[in-house]
């Protein structure tokens, strides 16, 4: 244990899984504020994104642990971490969409493509054959995670841009924090996977994740105006 606890990765999967896990905690409370049904529904698939991407980052913390004082990588860990992570991308994407498009009647169409597209994945796991659950995970953080998070980002640009003209620059502030960190999170959470700079890329994801977290405390302000 005295080895775990020297490692880097052991305090940054933690941040990392309990970051999202705050996250999620604040925007279910915060929904609580808001009478608007379409905001209601919108946030609790981010608040549903952060419990369940949490759990991931905490299952692979786990996995950490074991692995770094040498014991057997567990399967069953391997199964969860990814099947954790595959739900959470898939309600991101479904997140990022709403948001955008909550506005308007017109755009419903646009809110079944996540569910549609994640039929479509399924399909093609079936039939080319079950790949490893370690690949499956992978397809869907560089398709699922890369635009779930880029369009979330451009949803909370959206949503800032819009929330201007009731003059609350605390909570406009916050939403483009928030939108540039989930814009980043595509890069780092979607599509590298490898180290930079010989830092490891949870690093970056932690990084981003904390800002999201903190973020989450001044977008409150959404629900009471909302209200």
């Amino acid at each position: 244990m005295k080895r775990v606890l020297t490692e880097p990765l052991f305090y940054i999967y933690f941040i990392y899984g309990v970051s999202f896990l705050l996250m999620s905690f604040v925007v279910f409370r915060g929904t609580r504020k808001a009478s608007s049904i379409a905001f209601v529904t919108t946030f609790y698939m981010l608040a549903g994104f952060g419990l369940v991407h949490g759990l991931t980052e905490l299952t692979d913390w786990l996995r950490f642990i074991l692995r770094t004082s040498g014991a057997r990588e567990s399967e069953v860990l391997i199964i969860l971490s990814q099947s954790f992570l595959i739900t959470s991308y898939v309600l991101l994407l479904q997140f990022g969409v709403t948001l955008l498009t909550y506005r308007s009647e017109k755009k419903n169409i646009y809110r079944s493509l996540p569910i549609l597209l994640f039929i479509g994945y399924a399909a093609y796991i079936l039939i080319a054959g079950p790949p490893h659950i370690r690949t499956a995970g992978l397809i869907a953080r560089r398709s699922f995670g890369f635009f779930g998070s880029l369009i979330s980002g451009m949803a909370f640009f959206s949503l800032a841009n819009s929330m201007k003209v009731i003059g609350h620059p605390r909570l406009t502030n916050g939403l483009v924090i928030t939108g540039i960190a989930f814009v980043c999170y595509a890069v780092f959470g979607g599509l590298i996977v490898e180290p930079i700079a010989e830092l490891p890329i949870q690093l970056f994801r932690a990084a981003c994740a904390l800002t999201i977290a903190i973020c989450s405390f001044s977008i409150l302000e959404i629900f009471k105006v909302s209200s």
